[in-house]
């Protein structure tokens, strides 16, 4: 009798109303399974759904309705492949190690996500899945994180110390999917069907004969296809994959862009070099020069036999690449060996995707000088997509210390997309700080043509995804830790941390005219 009243108060919270007097139990179960669990529930419904199911019972039993309505769907339909793809997510919240909070979050996403998967091409083509994947999270999170910040939730990740549940929930999604085979599918299928066998035969003692009829038509059918439908949900196994590896990548980029915006007020987020092109079409800044010819400060020529000699003749200096000589101009006397002589400060402009420890500086005279975002952003040309700026940090050469650099005027830069370009002419130093920094390790990025982690050179890339201003996808690194202990920052700037607030930067696109 305890089990029994123990169904019904889960029952009841699903429902959200409590059971007619006049509806024994086991009807009131089969009614639920027929009807109010309903497959195509409003998120809102999933809302409720989400926060209930973190009472064991609960959970259980939203398992079986979310089972049970996948079955009946498959029974409609036996040849229809999105049926079985979204039974196949369905079980993956059957793996223990998913726990019910991430459970429920993995239930909200197939909520949005279903109505975006139309036809089994949509489910081969990796591409399409990717797309369908990366907008329904989009769409989810809200959602989640007002589930994420419900009490219940909050008082269940105080209790076990999680600081972040964004990441938490990421994390187990990840060890979820590398747990799921075409096997591990077909097992948790076969377990659930057994826990829906049970609750109907638990139930059919106790219903009107014409529900028992239906209820042994159910048992029979279950019989029947068990095997056939953990067959035929195996073929899904990559596919719910990669919907659980884009997914997870969401929530941690999510939690890192978070946490960005919460040490960094004011930063938006990057810049893209289309998005930056359209914005400087659009509305030429103040720092953008029309080119009618040559640009002012024209680069060295990195493969000059004098620049070669000069590199080679200095050997305790920096050893340079290319692109680095290439930074500097052949106009006002080039770039120079130096050594700088403390007690001496030297200064770098930075945003939070930037390195503290990166290698362009200057002196403490040059950046004094600079009065606003615009002179510093055309001295040193500096283009948005390379540094949003917004902060500073010092690096201290001490008395009696003696640092070899490189200086010299900063070559003018080409905004790529546009007729304009980056004056430059400050001059630049540029030397190699003795510690990189910390770099944040988010989870690698999925490529939304196969799928697959992304590989740059060999390596996996741990970039998180932004948004910028034009609403162009781009992803970024960010900094951890500064770890060179001359390195004292970052600071505040005062000139602001973006270029282009999303307002202004819809207000600009918005005058763009249209072609006919």
């Amino acid at each position: 009798m305890a089990a029994s009243d123990e169904t019904l108060e889960a029952l009841n919270e699903i429902q959200r109303q409590e059971k007619p007097g006049d509806v024994g139990l086991g009807e009131w179960i089969w009614g639920a399974l027929q009807g109010d669990f309903n497959p195509e529930r409003s998120t809102g419904q999933i809302g409720f759904d989400m926060v209930v199911s973190l009472i064991p019972i609960v959970d259980t039993l939203c398992d079986i309705r979310d089972l049970w309505a996948n079955i009946r769907q498959y029974r409609k339909e036996p040849g229809n492949k999105v049926a079985l793809f979204f039974m196949a997510t369905t079980v993956v919240g059957f793996i223990p190690e998913a726990g019910t909070v991430v459970k429920s979050a993995l239930r909200l996403v197939w909520v949005y996500l279903k109505p975006l998967i139309k036809h089994a091409d949509d489910i081969t083509n990796v591409s399409k899945l990717v797309a369908a994947t990366n907008r329904a999270c989009d769409a989810a999170l809200p959602k989640l994180t007002e589930y994420l910040q419900h009490n219940r939730v909050a008082k269940w990740a105080t209790k076990d110390k999680l600081p972040d549940m964004y990441q938490f929930v990421a994390k187990t999604i990840r060890e979820v999917s590398d747990k799921i085979s075409s096997t591990k599918l077909s097992s948790l299928l076969d377990e659930k069907i057994g826990d829906l066998k049970a609750l109907l035969q638990k139930i059919r003692p106790i219903v009107p004969s014409t529900i028992r009829e239906q209820v042994d038509d159910a048992l029979k059918f279950l019989d029947a296809k068990r095997r056939v439908i953990g067959g035929a949900i195996q073929e899904f196994t990559q596919p719910v994959k990669t919907v659980l590896k884009v997914f997870a990548k969401k929530l941690d980029d999510q939690a890192w862009r978070v946490e960005i915006h919460r040490t960094n007020r004011g930063w938006i987020a990057p810049m893209s070099e289309s998005g930056s092109a359209k914005l400087i079409n659009a509305k030429p800044p103040k720092w953008a020069k029309k080119r009618s010819g040559p640009m002012g400060f024209p680069s060295l020529d990195s493969t000059d036999p004098k620049i070669q000699a000069l590199v080679k003749g200095n050997p305790n200096h920096p050893q340079l690449q290319d692109w680095m000589i290439e930074t500097f101009s052949k106009k006002g006397g080039g770039m120079r060996a130096d050594v700088i002589k403390g007690p001496a400060k030297l200064y770098r402009i930075v945003d939070p995707s930037n390195e503290a420890g990166g290698i362009f500086w200057v002196t403490e005279a040059e950046f004094k000088a600079i009065k606003n975002r615009d002179e510093w952003r055309s001295k040193f040309a500096v283009k948005p997509e390379w540094n949003q700026n917004g902060w500073y940090v010092e690096y201290e050469v001490k008395s009696g210390e003696a640092l070899s650099v490189w200086r010299g005027p900063a070559a003018s830069q080409e905004l790529k997309g546009t007729d304009y370009y980056l004056e430059g002419g400050g001059e630049q130093i540029v030397f190699f700080p003795g510690n990189r920094d910390d770099m944040v390790q988010a989870m690698p990025r999925v490529d939304r043509e196969t799928g697959e982690f992304v590989e740059i050179n060999g390596n996996i890339d741990r970039n998180v995804e932004f948004t910028d201003v034009t609403g162009e996808m781009i992803p970024t690194k960010l900094r951890a830790r500064i770890r060179d202990p001359r390195i004292k920052g970052p600071i505040e700037t005062g000139w602001g941390a973006t270029d282009y607030t999303p307002q202004e930067a819809k207000r600009i696109l918005l005058t763009v005219p249209t072609s006919r």
